[in-house]
């Protein structure tokens, strides 16, 4: 009897450090204080410009997105906030948020509209510097569906920079899979850190992400930026907050998929987009572009004159 209580303990005790082990990791909270510089609704975050948070970051203006929507409703720019942080393995964001002082009106300079891209809206010819500093132009692209995002190498949060960019190795690695699929498609990761973002550094960051180091080719995915002036007509297009904030920038993000006839297929603001979404997009931009031609070619056959 005493055998099967031993028993009977010892694998409730192994039951249980199979059940922790297997419980979601529980998120780290922050107190946060700070003001709001802008509301992004469409990314679902606030740019903070927050005092230093002691254990996670130092002082400085960052956007956080937020647990709940509502949130956004609850602010604008100038308010004074306190919040609770919270960070957990994959993302951080606001999760508590509190107004304590509201802004006087007018202290804050109004933003101007912004341009959301909108399907079937055609992308200017944006001139960029890639990895190998030549110069590309998004109408080098015409005729395969190209997906672009934005993002800086020295940014600190994996939430954020990386995370797209590890996104777009996933779509990179599962398209070439797909040799006529890939034949179609084409990668761009934008840097707005023109000052710090080289073609040197670029083309050492896009090998990392690549897994072929100084192999890489960059046939397929590229690594470009561009002077400010032509940057900012960039983002402005795509919707792209960035502000130089010493060495680091504070951004939204912005993920597009642009088809081969050089008008936007598909928009996705902020890091919450997944690989899945992008890859379907691509596939049905490729897909789409291909079916006039089938079509063209199905009626050429059909009114063809049979030979007697």
């Amino acid at each position: 009897m005493k055998r099967c209580d031993l028993f009977f303990s010892f694998m409730t005790f192994v039951f249980a450090l199979l059940v922790s082990s297997c419980a979601k990791p529980q998120a780290r909270h922050y107190p946060l204080h700070g003001k709001i510089m802008s509301v992004d609704k469409l990314g679902h975050e606030l740019i903070v410009d927050h005092d230093a948070v002691p254990g996670f970051m130092e002082a400085m203006t960052m956007p956080y997105p937020v647990s709940d929507n509502a949130m956004l409703e609850q602010v604008g720019p100038g308010d004074e906030i306190r919040g609770d942080i919270a960070v957990g393995k994959d993302r951080v964001e606001i999760d508590k948020l509190e107004v304590v002082k509201k802004a006087v009106p007018g202290s804050m300079p109004v933003p101007k509209p912004m341009h959301v891209p909108q399907v079937g809206e055609q992308v200017p010819n944006f001139v960029l510097t890639n990895q190998n500093s030549r110069q590309i132009h998004f109408d080098d692209y015409r005729g395969k569906t190209l997906l672009i995002t934005f993002f800086y190498t020295r940014c600190p949060l994996n939430d954020y920079c990386p995370r797209v960019n590890g996104n777009f190795e996933v779509i990179d690695k599962t398209l070439a899979k797909t040799p006529d699929l890939y034949a179609k498609t084409h990668l761009l990761s934008i840097s707005f850190d023109s000052k710090h973002d080289t073609p040197e550094v670029l083309r050492s960051y896009g090998g990392a992400y690549t897994e072929r180091y100084s192999k890489e080719d960059f046939k397929h995915w590229e690594f470009a930026t561009a002077p400010p002036k032509e940057m900012k007509d960039l983002a402005d297009f795509f919707a792209v907050y960035y502000e130089p904030d010493g060495d680091t920038i504070t951004h939204s993000l912005s993920t597009a998929v642009i088809g081969p006839d050089g008008k936007i297929a598909g928009w996705y603001p902020g890091n919450n987009w997944k690989s899945e979404e992008l890859l379907t997009a691509a596939e049905g931009s490729v897909t789409a572009s291909s079916e006039p031609a089938r079509v063209a070619s199905s009626q050429l056959s059909s009114t063809s004159p049979k030979p007697h």
